[in-house]
């Protein structure tokens, strides 16, 4: 098993550095005003389908350590195949609310809609090839999908100049690579999926499942791009573009690389809790936890100290988005160490408890965006305090989320937090004030050289913190020895060699 989160988690970390990489080049060479509109066609399509999710891929998950699955892949096929007709639906009357069916922006936005059409049909097929652990064949179209849509961003940013409208090159980038994912999804599904007839008392039971879920669905969808909006509207596309060059190009790829690790360990989940084995799902709960903490602290030091020196390097015009991107940071580190309580909770069957939490937290981000935003909210008056206030907006739930989860993990399973989470947290913290007096030191040696002064301060932050967790064993011998487990590439050719000839 380790193969194959090894597998999930180098293909997500390496197609998302790429797409890091390359939104980097577009920030570089596209002006704001463009970067905003772009996320804003984006954002309508996104809040039309409203009804993504609403709790089925969730509930099927769970669903994944019953005997007779596929009985159960039909019906969700089915499900899932109504609430895409009546996410087309809803996009379609959002595009006309809007009034984005201009001259400028109809076309744009039909491609989108059909690129996030041909996202969810393939989605359907990958939520099933992971409930059957094969890791490989779920990773290969998202792996080809984003490295795809990555390169022909890159040659976009190389060929600015002979590119009459980059926003047209986008979406018509964006719907070729989503036909050929879908088209890919479907070849690889063929041999390993069977689509049953649906059931109409399995349907019942779907629904009866995912009705706490609906709500938090809903309001997720509504959480993660109100804002956008919001922010459009009252302030316009340029700080929509700022604001995006965390919110849109950062944030998503380090929470992509924690969504892929815990999605692999949701199954092994609902199968341990078929067995009742309370000390593996424990185990494998205290893993994930751990070294997403050290992986996110990491970031988060290197971000602290240099945050404002990388920008200034890499991205000159961005420099409105510092103050963004040290607020918004800590969001992947709250996800990253609690995603795997909230899908535990889903794996024992307590998704009603589930929902409220993530409700809650998606309510709370709704609240904060309305009232720190805008300067007036109908004729209410509001903050006002913009990019900033949805920052603070995005990032101060999730702490709050982060917390409930463990208690709720703990009142349900008597699984216990682990304490040595504050203890890396607290080393995390002494790391950054003390490379902080060095990097002064370094500064004075490197006046006029701000990438030597990068580069030495992030390394020298990277040893100190790698020495404390040693120091006080949060780095154990049995950690080295799983990395130099997962170096062995025998292993991985055996594991993919398996998946595909099983």
């Amino acid at each position: 098993m380790k193969e194959k989160f090894v597998i999930s988690l180098i293909t997500g970390l390496s197609s998302n550095v790429l797409f890091l990489f390359a939104s980097y080049l577009l920030l570089l060479k596209l002006d704001i005003a463009s970067v905003g509109i772009w996320v804003f066609l984006n954002t309508v399509v996104n809040l039309g389908f409203l009804f993504i999710n609403i709790g089925f891929d969730a509930i099927h998950f769970q669903y994944s350590g019953k005997k007779n699955i596929s009985d159960y892949i039909g019906t969700y096929f089915m499900i899932k195949v109504v609430i895409l007709i009546i996410n087309i639906i809803t996009s379609l009357a959002l595009l006309a609310i809007l009034q984005v069916w201009t001259i400028e922006f109809l076309f744009f936005s039909l491609l989108l809609l059909f690129s996030k059409i041909f996202f969810c049909i393939g989605n359907i097929f990958i939520v099933n090839l992971r409930i059957k652990i094969k890791i490989f064949k779920a990773e290969i179209p998202n792996f080809f999908v984003i490295t795809g849509n990555s390169l022909s961003i890159i040659y976009l940013a190389f060929n600015m100049s002979h590119i009459s409208d980059p926003i047209l090159y986008l979406s018509v980038s964006n719907f070729i690579f989503y036909t050929f994912f879908v088209i890919i999804v479907l070849y690889l599904s063929k041999n390993e999926i069977k689509i049953n007839k649906p059931n109409k008392l399995l349907a019942g039971n779907y629904i009866k499942d995912a009705k706490p879920l609906i709500l938090f669905s809903i309001v997720s969808v509504v959480a993660t791009y109100l804002g956008n909006l919001i922010l459009y509207y009252s302030l316009g596309n340029e700080s929509l573009g700022y604001f995006s060059s965390v919110n849109t190009y950062l944030i998503p790829v380090l929470l992509l690389i924690s969504g892929s690790i815990s999605s692999i360990y949701l199954t092994l989940f609902s199968q341990d809790f078929e067995k009742e084995d309370i000390n593996s799902i424990k185990t494998t709960l205290y893993i994930i936890e751990n070294y997403s903490s050290i992986l996110f602290l990491s970031i988060i030091i290197i971000i602290l100290l240099n945050g404002e020196l990388i920008i200034l390097i890499f991205l000159p015009t961005f420099l409105e988005a510092v103050p963004i991107l040290y607020i918004m940071i800590f969001i992947p580190y709250f996800i990253g160490i609690s995603q795997p309580y909230s899908w535990l909770l889903i794996a024992e069957k307590k998704q009603k408890i589930n929902a409220r939490v993530n409700s809650f937290v998606s309510i709370l981000i709704i609240i904060l965006m309305l009232y720190f935003i805008p300067r007036e909210i109908f004729f209410f008056q509001a903050l006002g305090l913009g990019v900033i206030g949805y920052a603070l907006a995005q990032t101060i739930p999730w702490i709050l989320w982060a917390f409930l989860c463990r208690y709720y993990i703990s009142k349900t399973l008597t699984i216990k937090y682990q304490k040595t989470m504050i203890l890396q947290f607290f080393l995390a913290a002494l790391t950054i004030i003390i490379t902080f007096f060095i990097k002064n030191i370094l500064n004075s040696v490197f006046p006029e050289n701000q990438v030597l002064l990068l580069i030495y301060s992030s390394f020298i932050a990277m040893g100190i913190f790698i020495g404390f967790l040693i120091i006080f064993k949060e780095l154990k011998r049995e950690d080295l020895s799983f990395f130099i487990e997962i170096l062995k590439l025998k292993s991985y050719t055996e594991s993919v060699k398996k998946e595909f000839t099983s």
